[in-house]
């Protein structure tokens, strides 16, 4: 009977044992930290998995928006009613002195049609000598002159300085069609159209003088082509 009641107790001992043991693993500290390291690791998965979604919709609106882009640029170069200036000249030049109107950053480079690609500082558009400087002008000659409607300047980098636009009719009279602080918002790193809207004219326009306050924009401000829309 003794045996009987020893081997009971020894049982007991060992099974309360093992029960702590058990209950001891489920507190212990190193599973808490397991629980933990496992939320850890799910929170950056998801946190991954949101910045690769938000990735692939930035990626995929920029480019929607460069094609918006292309095609509205696109329109305004072909628009029957336009042309582009054929000579140029300017208060300033980044040009070296010296150099004729055929030379990087000359008045030239903004005659003829477009030929900057993209957002850029270009040579192939007119600049000021200096940048952040103050009051410079742009003067541009047209092959035919017409009743004008509208000037569509395109800015290939630090776009909003211009202030004032002026028509000049075949009897070489000025008119203002615009001016004040441009207040256009632009799309940042893209090349810009400055757009100015009028009555049409009663006299025949020839050319168009344009004023940019350069210290309202930081930076250089370039200009890639003048376009006059008109009959």
């Amino acid at each position: 009977m003794k045996k009987l009641l020893l081997a009971a107790l020894v049982l007991s001992v060992f099974a309360a044992s093992c029960g702590k043991k058990s209950s001891q693993d489920n507190n212990s500290p190193d599973g808490d930290k397991k629980e933990e390291t496992k939320e850890q690791t799910k929170s950056t998965e998801q946190t991954v998995n949101q910045d690769s979604i938000n990735a692939v919709k930035e990626q995929s609106a920029n480019k929607e928006k460069m094609v918006k882009w292309a095609l509205e640029d696109s329109k305004i170069v072909d628009d029957p009613n336009g042309q582009f200036a054929i000579e140029a000249e300017a208060s300033s030049t980044y040009a070296p002195e010296g150099s004729d109107n055929t030379s990087p950053y000359s008045p030239g480079m903004a005659a003829g049609k477009p030929n900057v690609e993209v957002y850029s500082d270009d040579g192939r558009s007119w600049v000021s000598k200096e940048a952040d400087r103050g009051i410079e002008w742009l003067k541009l000659t047209f092959a035919k002159p017409v009743n004008a409607t509208e000037v569509r300047v395109r800015q290939n980098i630090g776009p909003g300085a211009i202030i004032k636009v002026e028509l000049i009719d075949t009897e070489g009279k000025s008119h203002i069609v615009y001016e004040g602080v441009d207040k256009t918002k632009y799309e940042p790193v893209m090349i810009q159209w400055f757009i100015a809207k009028f009555e049409k004219t009663a006299y025949k326009t020839k050319a168009v003088k344009l004023t940019l306050s350069t210290n309202l924009v930081d930076g250089w401000n370039e200009i890639d082509a003048v376009q006059l829309i008109g009959e």
